[in-house]
């Protein structure tokens, strides 16, 4: 059990009379010292124990005694039990006038603290808290030191409530000021955390941590506010991108739909190629189906000026692997198709352009922003119709 006898830099600190623990301790845990004896005579009984027995075992034998103890234990000498020691060392933290019990646990809590052991010092500001010694100066140092410790813990919700507690009981305690304004400013709670930061130089104008930090707030503050513009203005400019090109739909007498659960496309998407010009190039995502064949190509932007031949001659200038027959290509070969709103099915011409297609008095419409077209030989127009129509209900 460590008592704090220098101050802790940061931490408040008050050192309890501990010496009558510590000696009764060193006396119940003192080792005789060995008497020289004759050749012959029997050893003390302290050193006969540890006459046959290994330094490990030695060491583990020293360990059971709280004051020698570099770890704790709190089994018995054989490993099983409560180790007597411990607990009656650890009774006596309970002991006294509940001011000096307090700041017993206020002293421990601010060794923890020195050491880094974060945890272990909550712990001890909280036990010291929870004896309620009715002391302003050992609570109001407790809550301050244990928001201190869950700072480095980066508690930072326990830090506020507990430096609201210290101011309570203290409006100008400079550290709570500083502690609760830099969890404030962690959670990115800038104007709270200036207001703070003004309280506290209010107490301390001069002090160079408060002022450091509100250097911090601010530039954060000016970050924030620097990405809410940004953001902002990307969400206005998306809205007018969606405007124009909604604009530009109508325009065209260009029907659109969409679903609940559209397909996934990532960035492929109708656009224009001047997103905020109507009258520019309009471009569609489409996809040529093969329905007999059970295959499919993609074209990414296929302008609404272009012809359907022309786009068709593109993904068909080469056989493809899959049309054994040849029954594909040339692109003249095969007749086209588009579905209509109501589920027929309209023949496109190969020189229709994409604009001609979707702008035809309303009957066909793009769906989740995909133009589809099938693609059939001519040779199976027929049965591929037929079998449409009864798959449709016609």
């Amino acid at each position: 059990m460590a008592i704090l006898t220098d101050p802790l830099p940061g931490v408040d600190n008050e050192n309890p009379d501990m010496s009558r623990l510590v000696e009764e301790a060193a006396v119940r845990n003192a080792i005789p010292t060995p008497t020289i004896t004759t050749p012959g005579a029997a050893l003390p009984p302290a050193i006969a124990r540890v006459k046959n027995t290994t330094t490990e075992e030695f060491l583990k034998a020293m360990n059971k005694m709280p004051l020698f103890m570099t770890e704790l234990d709190e089994s018995n000498e054989d490993g099983t039990g409560e180790n007597l020691e411990l607990e009656a060392l650890k009774a006596l933290a309970h002991e006294g006038e509940p001011r000096e019990v307090a700041q017993n646990f206020r002293n421990q809590g601010n060794d923890c603290y020195r050491s880094r052991a974060w945890s272990d010092a909550v712990e001890y500001y909280t036990k010291a808290l929870a004896v309620k010694c009715g002391v302003v100066e050992i609570e109001e140092a407790c809550y301050v030191n244990r928001a201190a410790a869950n700072l480095e813990l980066k508690n930072f919700r326990r830090v506020i409530t507990d430096s609201k507690s210290a101011l309570q009981l203290n409006p100008h305690n400079t550290k709570a000021w500083y502690r609760s304004a830099r969890a404030l400013l962690a959670l990115d709670k800038i104007s709270e955390s200036l207001q703070c930061i003004d309280n506290g130089l209010s107490t301390s104008p001069t002090n160079k941590p408060l002022i450091t930090l509100q250097e911090q707030a601010l530039s954060r503050q000016s970050h924030l506010s620097d990405l809410e513009t940004a953001r902002q203005q990307r969400v206005q400019r998306q809205l007018a991108i969606e405007k124009t090109l909604a604009a530009a739909f109508a325009a065209r007498n260009i029907t659109v739909r969409r679903t609940p659960h559209p397909p996934d496309m990532e960035d492929v998407q109708a656009h224009l190629e001047d997103p905020l010009d109507p009258a520019s190039e309009l471009y569609f995502p489409a996809i040529f189906l093969y329905p007999l064949q059970g295959q499919s190509d993609f074209v990414k932007a296929f302008p609404v000026s272009s012809e359907v031949g022309v786009q068709l001659g593109v993904v068909l200038a080469e056989f493809p692997e899959w049309d054994h027959e040849k029954s594909y290509s040339p692109p003249g070969k095969v007749e086209v198709f588009v579905e209509t709103r109501t589920g027929g099915l309209v023949r496109v011409g190969k020189k229709a352009t994409l604009g001609n297609v979707l702008g035809n008095g309303g009957k066909v419409e793009v769906v989740d922003g995909l133009v589809k077209f099938l693609i059939v030989p001519k040779g199976e127009v027929g049965a591929f119709l037929e079998d449409w129509k009864r798959r449709m209900g016609k």
